[in-house]
């Protein structure tokens, strides 16, 4: 026999069925609708370089072309190339971080990507190199008007040439790490910057630094005149030391608290190149002096500091330059 329910009681159990089923539905929601730093393995705080760096790394995993055999292979990569396309561009980052997707409303891009081997060998080429900073559109404005100094190569993933400079310019930043900053613009990436920067041909190296007008190098791309035109731009003073300014340079360093580097170029042992000195000073600025000096032409000097052989020291402020109390001088190079 039936149960008959009163209307009250029928309301009641019908709003118990709907609350029940709206719970389920939104946890079925919440479930398949995750969020873009989840899906890259990121923190909401991540740098540019550390997303590019997560989505290769999953592109070349979940990519299609080495996934032949599961259905679901297209869907799920274009999850995670969404969430990269939205996380690497800084305005539709913002949109997404206060909006969530229904801030993207107006941008559903998304839909194609490259193949595996585009992500392999032309996807961030310098994301694994310190030494190289790959610059976007939001970071590159704040790079150059730092005041540090800028050699930066804009170059297109598709580029043979820019392929072939790669490994030239890898060897170039560890050259002159210290000396200058070195960058990369993903002109592939950021089309806007390189118009506006006057980049119509691939690749293009420019030397920036804050107050003054960029500077295309226009050189063959060997290590060597890379980092003689790098020197060019440092800002690097070595001072030839000689009888009549020595004691005077080397007193009024140590009044400012500042000690020397000098290089004794005689005629046995290793005296340091120019272009040494030149790299030592730019790196040293404003902490230690860097000078040289010519044993062959001041001879009565070099005897005076015993110095026979080439060979370089350090003076800290403070030293005492007389032959007989030299325990304080450093002797780095003899």
């Amino acid at each position: 026999m039936g149960v008959w329910l009163n209307k009250d009681d029928y309301v009641r159990d019908l709003k118990r069925v709907i609350l029940c089923f709206l719970i389920v539905s939104m946890a079925i929601f919440v479930g398949t609708d995750q969020d873009f730093y989840s899906l890259l393995g990121v923190s909401k705080t991540a740098s540019s370089r550390e997303i590019r760096q997560a989505f290769k790394k999953l592109a070349l995993k979940l990519h299609p072309d080495k996934n032949p055999n599961n259905p679901n292979a297209h869907s799920e990569f274009l999850k995670i190339n969404r969430a990269y396309e939205v996380l690497k561009d800084e305005d539709l980052r913002k949109k997404y971080d206060k909006y969530g997707e229904k801030g993207l409303a107006d941008n559903q891009e998304g839909g194609q990507y490259e193949s595996w081997n585009y992500y392999r060998y032309d996807f961030g080429i310098y994301d694994d190199d310190p030494e190289i900073i790959t610059l976007d559109r939001r970071e590159f404005d704040a790079a150059v008007n730092s005041g540090e100094l800028w050699f930066v190569n804009f170059y297109s993933p598709g580029c043979s040439h820019c392929h072939d400079l790669a490994p030239t310019w890898r060897d170039f930043a560890k050259e002159v790490d210290g000396l200058l900053r070195i960058g990369a613009v993903n002109c592939g990436d950021d089309r806007m910057l390189c118009r506006m920067k006057g980049v119509n041909s691939y690749p293009s190296l420019f030397i920036f630094r804050s107050g003054m007008a960029a500077v295309k190098y226009h050189g063959d791309r060997s290590k060597e005149s890379l980092v003689s035109f790098a020197m060019q731009h440092v800002r690097s003073t070595v001072t030839e030391l000689w009888t009549g300014n020595f004691v005077n340079a080397i007193q009024t360093a140590f009044a400012a608290g500042i000690g020397w580097l000098i290089t004794f170029c005689s005629k046995g042992g290793d005296c340091l190149t120019s272009q040494t000195r030149l790299r030592l000073s730019g790196m040293l600025d404003g902490l230690v002096n860097v000078g040289w000096m010519d044993c062959a032409t001041q001879d009565s000097l070099c005897t005076s500091l015993d110095i026979t052989t080439s060979t370089t020291a350090y003076f800290p402020p403070g030293a005492t330059l007389n032959n007989k109390e030299k325990s304080n001088i450093l002797l780095l190079h003899q």
